[in-house]
């Protein structure tokens, strides 16, 4: 009877870990993805080009994810209550700063470090504190949780687009500092460590990152954030350009955002099927097509249909990812593995939008972005097809890790 019960607990409790990861992943990318409903009443405020908007949404993002490996190493040795901590302070006081800013560089030092470190101590840390406490069915647990990504993408979108309307930016970045440093306090503590099973190995991440796999897969994750990233900059501002208003412009990014928890959730249930790899293949797929529907497109109605399906296939990439590496290197020190192999995201930043925002500001022509996140697509469905025999044997049978920590921790 203890056996029951003690088993109902530490199902119960690994749940609730799932639930902080989709609460740290909500609001993290959910206050990122926005950027793009931001950009322009930021920029006329301080008559900002589109490169040196571009260039701020780049820090975000090369801070969320090259501070991603040392985050991640700190939660792998003291947890990841602590770090996720820090990171409710750090989104807080970098919206709340950044809304009391009169000169545009201070942008970089307050909305640029606050929220790019607040995703650094907040997603990796939670995502791979989720992928510790399963064993089994890990990649629905980590698909649950990464879903938090769209699911915050589709509310904060629109939501930002309507205050904006009604309240101005600055105002939005306060709610937005508040709100968020609370629900990251929240997922912190929710956020309890797996029961440690038996001595844990030293694991030497250094020969892991030398090998092919995480090679092809940090490549393809490159040319992925490249399409990703341009399209959520750049999408509104076309949006507007074609006559739609902020509001609806707001909602194509929604639209990424709720396609994406499709992805995430409906590709991510396939994989049991037809193999994790082939199904991670078929979400580089999904995205080259939804690029290529964006350089077709010439009407709202046609950014809908991209929106929809490249959220398809970017959710399915975001949330497969990890169980990719999971399903490579194990569990042990994979909150290291997944920090490294999400820099590939901010070098991508570091190419994509600033690429898209000169090329914008040099031929006076907002279509462009489209092409260089088209190319990327195309570029990465090639890499990716070179990534075969990992993963499709992984078991995906409900079980946390092990029986609960009588200690509670």
């Amino acid at each position: 009877m203890r056996n029951q019960s003690t088993a109902g607990i530490d199902s119960a409790r690994g749940w609730l870990v799932v639930f902080a990861g989709f609460v740290g992943a909500f609001v993290a990318f959910g206050a990122t993805y926005c950027f793009g409903i931001f950009f322009k009443p930021i920029a006329l405020e301080f008559h900002a080009s589109h490169a040196a908007m571009s260039a701020l949404f780049s820090l975000i993002t090369v801070l969320s994810f090259f501070l991603a490996p040392f985050t991640g190493k700190l939660a792998d040795c003291y947890g990841a209550r602590p770090v996720v901590a820090a990171g409710a302070v750090l989104i807080g006081a970098g919206f709340i700063l950044a809304a009391h800013v009169h000169s545009f560089p201070l942008l970089f030092l307050t909305y640029g470090i606050g929220l790019g470190g607040a995703v650094a101590f907040t997603y990796i840390p939670a995502i791979s504190a989720v992928g510790e406490w399963f064993k089994m069915r890990r990649d629905v647990a980590l698909g649950v949780a990464i879903s938090g990504i769209g699911c915050g993408t589709f509310v904060a979108a629109p939501l930002s687009a309507r205050l904006i309307d009604r309240y101005g930016w600055r105002t939005v970045f306060d709610i937005f500092g508040v709100a968020g440093a609370a629900l990251l306090l929240l997922c912190a503590a929710l956020l309890l460590r797996p029961p440690i099973v038996g001595e844990k190995k030293k694991i030497d991440i250094a020969a892991r990152v030398k090998t092919r796999v995480f090679a092809i897969q940090y490549t393809c994750l490159f040319f992925a954030g490249i399409a990703v990233f341009v399209s959520i900059v750049f999408l509104p501002i076309y949006a507007s350009s074609i006559g739609a208003s902020r509001v609806k412009a707001a909602e194509l990014v929604g639209y990424i955002g709720a396609a994406s928890v499709v992805g995430r959730l409906g590709l991510d249930a396939l994989a049991p099927r037809f193999g994790l790899i082939r199904i991670y293949q078929t979400a580089y797929f999904i995205l080259f097509v939804g690029l290529a529907l964006w350089l077709m497109a010439n009407s709202y109605t046609g950014l809908i249909a991209f929106a929809l399906v490249m959220g398809v296939g970017y959710g399915g990439i975001a949330a497969m990812a990890p169980s990719v590496a999971a399903s490579a290197f194990g569990i042990e020190g994979l909150g290291e593995i997944l920090g490294i192999l999400f820099t590939g995201f901010g070098v991508a930043c570091l190419v994509g939008p600033p690429v898209a925002g000169v090329l914008v500001d040099l031929l006076h022509d907002v279509k462009w972005p489209a092409f260089v996140a088209a190319a990327a697509a195309v570029l990465g469905l090639l890499v990716v097809l070179l990534l075969r025999g990992y993963g499709d044997a992984t078991s995906r049978q409900a079980e946390p890790l092990a029986a609960a920590d009588p200690a509670g921790n």
